[in-house]
């Protein structure tokens, strides 16, 4: 059997939202709802749903639910749900071409004609623009490119494309995809240049800085700029968001540069008690200094891409232990991830012993079932490779038992599909 030294994190949220101003959903027919909308001078919004499809629960329960929804579509809209399956609806799902669920369909209901759809699950402001769209208030992307195609130095129309780039692009794919990504691929620089940085210190700029400007290299002024204003940018976006994106570049930068190779990350460590020590000093890693810490985890980094186990370890080792109480789950997780990819789940038997108490330690720590079974099967993986084959066969047991918790049926029946592998190759 192929055994794996795996790590996968799962995120899970949710959202629920008051009732109290919630789409008003008609019931009835397609056919009767179309009626009241013609009577009320509204539009159609069909949700096309069935009651296997689990987004479109997600929809109704999350998204629909909320207030600015509801008070934004029952003013404009006559909203009805259709289950695409029903055999009285099959002709109605043909004729909007219905070929993915959730589809959600905004009808001019005069003359029953397609204005807009949109497929899959989406966010709640994402939805209320394709309405506002569909409802003639605001222009969509294809309109805006028209229009900033006419006027290449209007700002406000840039600003505008470039702030619904992402949600559009999702919605394209293929040769479509291909084709916008080439037509959008200069309008950032092209916003910079018009814009002017020293204009964009304000909190709609900075988003876009953050969607079309997530890296930093060498030279850089875009990353120096905000370096630079730290305390203005602090003042009209926040403190948090304002540092999470400075170190996040910061960070990423080096531990690019150590993945390569490059010793330039050194230098660019210095900057941590430079320029950047406002930006880090909300941070605390224990007994150690910011600057201690970043060292240790950039020298680890370095030394794990030139296979240097022992090295690794060492400087693991002592992060862990001077930020002594406060490390977190992630911080075991993040190293567990690294040797998996660099290693590829075939590590020397030194390695899978020096894992065995980050493990431990890290299923002291409160997780998601998903989560902990995949640390329980790592532990057990890491005991088989240590010729330790009765715990490895604990491990995989008490990981089978968590897997019975995990909600997702289908991720539950995986888990315990890789658990059963694991027991026979003992």
């Amino acid at each position: 059997m192929r055994k794996i030294f795996i790590l996968m994190v799962f995120l899970i949220g949710g959202a629920s939202g008051e009732v109290a101003a919630q789409m008003e959903l008609f019931k009835g027919t397609f056919q009767e709802a179309l009626e009241k909308a013609k009577k009320e001078n509204k539009d159609l919004f069909v949700d096309f749903y069935a009651d296997w499809c689990a987004p479109c629960k997600q929809m109704a329960a999350e998204v629909f639910t909320l207030p600015e929804v509801g008070d934004y579509f029952n003013s404009r809209f006559v909203c009805v749900q259709v289950d695409a399956d029903a055999k009285e609806n099959k002709e109605i799902a043909k004729k909007y071409d219905v070929t993915a669920l959730p589809t959600l369909v905004f009808v001019r209901a005069k003359d029953e004609k397609e204005i807009r759809r949109v497929r899959g699950a989406v966010a709640p402001d994402m939805l209320i623009r394709e309405a506002k769209i569909a409802a003639g208030e605001e222009l969509s992307f294809e309109q805006l490119y028209e229009k900033y195609k006419k006027n290449k130095k209007d700002i406000d129309v840039q600003q505008q494309l470039l702030l619904n780039v992402p949600v559009f692009m999702m919605t394209r794919n293929g040769y479509e995809r291909q084709k916008w990504a080439t037509r959008v691929e200069s309008l950032f620089p092209e916003y910079l240049k018009n814009k002017k940085l020293e204009n964009m210190i304000n909190e709609t700029d900075f988003a876009l800085l953050t969607m079309f400007h997530p890296q930093t290299d060498k030279e850089d002024p875009i990353f120096d700029f905000v370096v630079a204003n730290y305390p203005k940018f602090v003042t009209v976006v926040g403190k948090d968001a304002v540092a999470s994106y400075i170190i996040g570049m910061n960070n990423g930068y080096i531990i690019r540069l150590c993945r390569r190779g490059n010793l330039a990350y050194k230098e660019r460590l210095s900057r941590v008690n430079g320029d950047l020590k406002e930006v880090y000093s909300g941070f605390s890693f224990g007994t150690l200094s910011v600057l201690d810490a970043m060292t240790l985890l950039a020298d680890a980094t370095y030394n794990l891409y030139r296979h240097n186990e022992m090295a690794f370890f060492e400087n693991m080792d002592k992060y862990f232990t001077g930020k002594g109480e406060q490390v977190t789950l992630v911080d075991y997780t993040q190293a567990l991830e690294d040797l998996a990819i660099v290693y590829k789940g075939e590590m020397s038997q030194n390695a899978y012993t020096k894992c065995i108490p980050w493990i431990t330690k890290a299923l002291e720590m409160d997780m998601e079932a998903m989560f902990r079974a995949r640390l329980l099967v790592m532990l057990g993986q890491c005991f088989q490779k240590t010729d330790n084959p009765e715990k490895a066969k604990q491990c995989f047991n008490q990981a089978y038992l968590v897997s019975a918790e995990i909600e997702d049926q289908m991720q539950m029946q995986q888990m315990q599909e890789i658990i059963k592998q694991s027991l026979q190759g003992l």
